[in-house]
């Protein structure tokens, strides 16, 4: 089978902040990205998420003209598949989702301590 993917794929390694819109409150937890692109992203979470759960994404994209500077972004996202990734020690699930919609928020600056 050849490739389907619509977009090129970014492959990086960054801690992401999952919020799953379905339960109120809602409730957050932290993943780790493996890539992106301008249609999708796929990262490895902790916690099974269903098929077609909504979900909004949260993480900090690194810029390339300012060191030690990123951009926030914010995704609306839903997720497509959830495999269970075998041989880890702790259940860790990939879960391969469907960007609706994405915000580059804010530059964010890292200061480094005096």
């Amino acid at each position: 089978m050849g490739e389907r993917r619509k977009a090129r794929r970014y492959e990086v390694y960054l801690p992401l902040q999952v919020c799953t819109s379905r339960h109120r409150p809602a409730e957050f937890h932290t993943a780790q990205l493996r890539d992106i692109s301008r249609s999708g992203i796929y990262f490895h979470s902790g916690v099974a998420l269903e098929p077609g759960t909504s979900i909004e994404l949260t993480f900090a994209l690194p810029t390339e003209r300012s060191p030690g500077a990123s951009v926030l972004v914010r995704a609306s996202a839903r997720a497509l598949r959830v495999s269970e990734l075998k041989g880890e020690l702790t259940p860790i699930f990939g879960v391969a989702a469907t960007i609706d919609r994405i915000d580059f928020v804010r530059p964010v600056v890292a200061h480094a301590a005096a």
